[in-house]
């Protein structure tokens, strides 16, 4: 919940985030009223390209319970439907004050993503097991742009096409594509041995690269190259993810405990993975734990086997139990966001429960990158001034504060998060891992690689996590060095995985496209299999006001995979020794992080010296198992 207008307007956007767009439709529930009038005002979404109006009105049984007093949370339920062009905007979400004007309630990021990108292969047949030496035809074609060049792709397989060809019949199923009759294309050549589902590759004229399954699958048992003694269809050996063998069970607790955690995101966010670890081992150690997230609840898929119950707000506040049919005993609030706040307060007071708050970041700093206002401009601002400008899934100054100074105690991810503790506050570092099952010391697999087309004498990175406001021109350095090498004559290539939520490449963008794979976001536990590709980890960025505070999630997931690590002098990059756990740079910039790398590639001994380094650190001081009963400690403390 977010609240504007003087404290007269209340509402949430339930759509699962970060919001996303499918095919350039927007779809977007929630609810909103306000407390003067006695019906819930109209509701729209507005962005730079376009604003979009209310489309339909909700019943809502459970807001009224949260709002008895109000008899407009009753019918305060929207859907807002429509379609924008393709980007990522901040959406504001607007209700009609009684007053006429428009008051914002919310403000979040909108990924609209484009048409997809499609072929089909029709010629000589649709759909099925094609096993003839033919060529093949049909037609591909990307709404936003024409195709520069054509390739199908099957097994170990790559056939080019002749694109541009004539097929009058389609424009009628694109109406507006001006380039959807010449969408046909035809293979160069006959099929050779291959077998495997057809896929189409596509380049536009941007250098972008798009792909699209088709119907078909080509089994070609035999060409003048290969013989039939030769078995393309035999099963493939996968890329082992998890690690075998299990680590011995936790000590029992002697008091077990009902903990629920309270996340501002879903559970496909980097605090949840923090949480989940945690609330797994608690629960291996006979602790019963639940973790409530804001919506996406089916984001819990994104983890194995979770031995804490998921739920939403709305169900946290509607009947919360655990097994034992009691309430819980302690409240672990992740941050101070505003989201978090309100809930915490609602059930701790209900339930009576101890609350922990834990701080991962400088949250003034964040919140000042994303209003785009400085801190002390913030600090200027009336209460009223405040409670109309700060989303419900950021942190407000004073109620922050208070909520921190009400707390039983609090948990930081770094020492230097000690600053904003309350004197005499209980607190404890929880320093964050990496799964063993998942993130361990790892060969550079070459056949995969090679698969890839990844150039042999490439150095290859990799970077996951997701691109917002805080972190968006510490990424933007990471590409700029990766541009800088290639024309130093250096071939490196970015392989990168996570979701853009933030504009942050500009005019980099097309220069810096041939030289980034984009996998997009990947389920957690797969990505060891595919950092394992890369040569070197570089964490990117400088201390600051932003940095200095916070403990980037991935820095245990390099370090485990046992590679060189290039990181600057700010949280982690100032406890680990230079040259010997990683390499440490004053700033992690395009220039710094360049020379890095030109410095491990000639160097041999360097290079492996870091990276036995890296798993070395890895080994000695990422442990969720340690961290767990840290923390398991702390609450028994409080709840004695």
């Amino acid at each position: 919940m977010s609240r504007f207008a003087e404290g007269r307007i209340q509402g949430e956007i339930e759509s699962s985030r970060p919001l996303r767009a499918k095919d350039g439709h927007v779809s977007v529930t929630g609810w909103c009223f306000d407390k003067t009038l006695p019906e819930a005002p109209p509701v729209r979404l507005v962005t730079p390209v376009g604003m979009l109006a209310m489309t339909s009105r909700l019943d809502r049984a459970d807001v009224p319970r949260l709002f008895p007093d109000n008899p407009s949370a009753r019918r305060c339920g929207f859907v807002i439907e429509g379609t924008l062009p393709a980007g990522v905007y901040l959406a504001s979400f607007e209700a009609l004050a009684d007053d006429g004007t428009w008051r914002c309630f919310q403000r979040l990021s909108l990924m609209v993503e484009e048409p997809p990108f499609i072929a089909v292969i029709d010629e000589p047949i649709a759909a099925g097991i094609l096993r003839d030496r033919v060529r093949v035809g049909g037609w591909a074609l990307h709404p936003g742009a024409p195709l520069a060049e054509l390739v199908l792709r099957y097994g170990h397989r790559e056939i080019p096409c002749v694109s541009g060809r004539a097929r009058p019949e389609i424009p009628a199923q694109f109406p507006g594509v001006t380039h959807a009759a010449s969408s046909g294309f035809e293979s160069r050549d006959y099929l050779v041995a291959g077998h495997g589902p057809v896929r189409a590759r596509g380049r536009l004229a941007s250098g972008r690269t798009v792909i699209a399954n088709t119907k078909l699958v080509f089994s070609i048992a035999t060409d003048e190259n290969h013989g039939p003694e030769l078995d393309l269809t035999a099963p493939r050996a996968a890329l082992p993810y998890e690690k075998k063998g299990t680590a011995a069970a936790p000590v029992p607790t002697a008091r077990p405990l009902n903990i629920l955690f309270i996340l501002h995101g879903d559970f496909g966010s980097n605090s949840a993975l923090h949480v989940a670890a945690l609330a797994n081992e608690l629960a291996a150690a006979g602790h019963a734990c639940a973790a409530a997230v804001p919506q996406g609840i089916e984001t819990l898929s994104h983890h194995t086997q979770p031995a804490f119950r998921g739920l939403t707000f709305a169900e946290a506040n509607e009947s919360l139990a655990f097994p034992d049919g009691r309430g819980p005993d302690l409240i672990h609030a992740w941050t101070t966001r505003e989201n978090v706040r309100r809930l915490t307060q609602t059930l701790s007071e209900r339930h009576h429960a101890k609350v922990v708050v834990h701080l991962e970041d400088n949250e003034m700093e964040v919140l000042a990158l994303t209003l785009g206002r400085n801190v002390s401009e913030l600090e200027k601002l009336t209460p009223n001034e405040l409670d109309r400008s700060i989303p419900g899934d950021l942190s407000h100054p004073i109620r922050a504060r208070e909520f921190l100074t009400a707390s039983n105690g609090i948990t930081v991810i770094t020492e230097k998060l000690r600053e904003f503790v309350p004197v005499g506050h209980p607190c404890v570092t929880l320093h964050p891992a990496a799964d063993e099952r998942y993130f361990f010391s790892r060969p550079i697999p070459t056949d995969f690689r090679r698969a890839l087309n990844l150039p042999p004498n490439a150095t290859v990175l990799f970077y996951h996590g997701n691109v917002h406001a805080s972190n968006a021109a510490e990424v933007r350095e990471l590409y700029a060095a990766v541009l800088q090498l290639n024309r130093e004559g250096l071939p490196a290539i970015l392989i990168r995985a996570g979701l853009d939520r933030w504009d942050f490449l500009g005019s980099l963008s097309e220069k810096v496209v041939p030289f980034v794979l984009n996998l997009g976001q990947i389920l957690h536990h797969y990505l060891p299999s595919l950092m394992a590709l890369a040569d070197i980890f570089v964490q990117p960025g400088k201390p600051d006001a932003f940095n200095d505070y916070r403990f980037p999630s991935k820095l245990p997931e390099f370090f485990s995979i046992g590679r060189p690590v290039v990181l600057p002098r700010t949280n982690l990059g100032a406890s680990v020794r230079h040259g010997i756990d990683a390499y440490v740079l004053d700033n992690a910039d395009a220039t710094g992080i360049a020379r890095a790398i030109h410095e491990l590639r000639s160097d041999r001994a360097l290079y492996d010296r870091l990276a036995t380094g890296a798993a070395a650190f890895a080994a000695g001081h990422f442990n969720w198992r340690n961290t767990a009963e840290a923390l398991a400690k702390f609450y028994a403390e409080l709840t004695a």
